[in-house]
C-alpha cells in the first residue's frame, strides 16, 4: 500500500516538474510564448523594476471565445434556445415575445446584438422565478446532456488547453485568476471551478437583480428580470471597479467586446501591464473569423488597435500545438439494449426527484418495462443501428404525490418522442429527432 501511494504522489508530481522548464506546453516557440513568460518573471521578480507585489497580480479574462469555443454558438446561447423551446411548448403565450420568436427561429444574431439585450431578456424570461439552487440545478443537468454540434464533446470540454495552461501559470506565480465576461454570471458559476479552476467569488457577469426571502424557514435568492447590468463592452471596466476594486495588470480577451477591458488595463496604468487577444485562424481544428463570426466574437477595432497598444495577438493556428484537452466525443453508438436495466437521472434536461426515479429495463425478447415512479410500465420496443421506438407501452393506475404524478407524465411524454439512443461511459441517453437528450439513464447497478 505503501509503494503504490508513493507512486500516485510521483504520478501527480510528474506534470508539475515536466512544467518547471515550460509551463506552456501548449504553446509553441514564438513570439506569444514569450511574451507571457517575459511578463510573468518581470513582475514577479523582486530584483526588478517592474516587480509587483502579490496582492496587486490581478489578471482578467473573457470567457467565450478567450476560454473556450463560442462558435457556431457561444454555450450559454444554445441552454437558452434549448430552454425556450422546452417552455414555449408548456407555455405557448411565450412565443408572443420577440425574443423568444427569435430563439424559436434559430435567430441568433437578433439576441447577441447591442450587448446581448435579446440573449438576456430571454434568459431573464425563462429563469425569472428560479431559486439560484433550481437555476443551478438546470445548468449543471444541461451541461451533462450537451454536446458541441461540431465536435461532439461535451460544452466545457471544448476549453481551450493552452489557455489552461496560461491560467495555471499565473495562479502558480501569485496571480488572482477572474472571467470578466458578458456572458451570464449565475451561468459560469455552475462550472467554471472544476473546468478553469477559478472559484465562483471571482467571476464577473452580466446579472440582475436577486431577491432575498426566508421561505418555509430557509434563506433563499430568486431572480428577477430587473436591473439587468450588461457585463460586456464598456461594461467591464465597470464591473471589475464594482467587484475587484483594482486595476488587472493582465488581461485577456478575443473580440471587441473586450476593447475596453484591454484598454482599461494596460492605458495609464501606474503598475507594468500585459494585453493579450486570442485570435481565431483555425479552421480545421476550430474556427477561423475576426470580422465575420458565426454568431459573436467580432474583431475588428481592437485587431487595429493591438499594435499601437503593444497587445500581443495570438494566432491559434500559428501558436497553438494543441487545442483542446483530450476528450472523448459523445457519438450515437449502436450499443445493444438487451438485457439492460436503467435509471433515470434526467427528464428534459432536469433532474428526477432525488428519492423516486423512473426506471426501464430491456429484455431480449423485444419488451420493456420499468415504472414510472408510481406505476408500472410495460409494452414492445424495436431497434435498428441506433434508432429505437417504443410501442403502445400500458401502464397501472395508482395515484401518487403530485410531483411524482407530474415526473410521471413528463417520463411518459418523452418516451414518445424518443428516436434514437446512445449508450457511453454506463449512461443511456434517449434522443428525439432533433438529436436532443430529453432522457438520459444511469446503468442500475447489479
Amino acid at each position: 500500500m505503501k509503494h503504490s501511494s508513493l507512486c500516485l504522489i510521483l504520478l501527480a508530481l510528474l506534470p508539475a516538474i515536466a512544467r518547471a522548464d515550460d509551463p506552456l506546453p501548449s504553446w509553441n516557440d514564438g513570439e506569444s510564448k514569450s511574451a507571457i513568460i517575459e511578463f510573468v518573471q518581470r513582475v514577479t521578480d523582486e530584483s526588478h523594476k517592474d516587480f509587483v507585489p502579490v496582492p496587486e497580480r490581478i489578471a482578467v479574462f473573457d470567457n467565450d471565445g478567450t476560454l473556450w469555443c463560442e462558435a457556431p454558438l457561444p454555450p450559454q446561447v444554445a441552454f437558452v434556445f434549448d430552454e425556450v423551446k422546452r417552455m414555449a411548448k408548456e407555455k405557448p403565450s411565450m412565443k408572443n415575445d420577440p425574443a423568444v420568436q427569435a430563439v424559436l427561429t434559430g435567430d441568433a444574431e437578433a439576441l447577441l446584438a447591442d450587448g446581448h439585450k435579446g440573449l438576456l431578456k430571454v434568459a431573464a424570461i425563462t429563469h425569472a422565478g428560479l431559486t439560484i439552487d433550481e437555476f443551478n440545478d438546470r445548468v449543471d443537468a444541461w451541461l451533462k446532456t450537451a454536446t458541441h454540434p461540431r465536435f461532439k464533446l461535451p460544452y466545457n470540454s471544448t476549453i481551450y488547453l493552452p489557455m489552461l495552461e496560461v491560467l495555471e501559470y499565473l495562479r502558480a506565480n501569485g496571480f488572482e485568476t477572474w472571467i470578466v465576461s458578458g456572458g451570464g454570471q449565475d451561468f459560469m458559476r455552475v462550472f467554471a471551478e472544476e473546468t478553469y479552476g477559478i472559484v465562483p467569488q471571482q467571476i464577473i457577469g452580466s446579472h440582475a437583480k436577486l431577491e432575498y426571502e426566508l421561505r418555509d424557514g430557509v434563506p433563499t435568492l430568486t431572480k428577477t428580470l430587473d436591473s439587468i447590468f450588461v457585463d460586456d463592452k464598456e461594461g467591464k471596466p465597470v464591473g471589475i471597479e464594482r467587484f475587484i476594486g483594482r486595476r488587472p495588470i493582465a488581461c485577456f480577451g478575443n473580440s471587441d467586446g473586450d476593447q475596453a477591458m484591454l484598454e482599461y488595463t494596460t492605458i495609464g496604468n501606474p503598475l507594468p501591464s500585459f494585453g493579450l487577444i486570442v485570435r481565431h485562424t483555425d479552421d480545421k481544428r476550430e474556427y477561423a473569423y475576426d470580422s465575420e463570426p458565426p454568431s459573436s466574437g467580432r474583431l475588428v477595432t481592437a485587431l487595429k488597435a493591438a499594435p499601437e497598444r503593444h497587445w500581443t495577438v495570438v494566432d491559434m493556428a500559428k501558436d497553438w500545438n494543441s487545442m483542446f484537452p483530450q476528450g472523448k466525443p459523445m457519438e450515437n453508438k449502436a450499443v445493444s439494449l438487451k438485457a439492460t436495466s436503467w435509471q433515470a437521472i434526467t427528464i428534459k434536461g432536469q433532474p428526477t426527484h432525488p428519492d423516486v426515479k423512473p426506471d426501464l429495463t430491456f429484455d431480449e425478447a423485444g419488451r420493456v418495462g420499468g415504472s414510472t415512479g408510481v406505476n408500472r410500465i410495460f409494452g414492445p420496443y424495436t431497434v435498428d443501428g441506433a434508432k429505437i421506438s417504443f410501442g403502445q407501452l400500458a401502464t397501472t393506475r395508482r395515484a401518487g404525490p403530485p410531483d411524482l404524478m407530474q415526473q410521471e407524465t413528463q417520463f411518459q411524454q418523452a418516451l414518445g418522442k424518443v428516436a434514437t439512443y446512445a449508450i457511453e461511459d454506463s449512461k443511456l441517453k434517449l434522443l428525439d429527432a432533433d438529436g436532443s437528450a430529453i432522457i438520459e439513464l444511469s446503468a442500475n447497478e447489479e
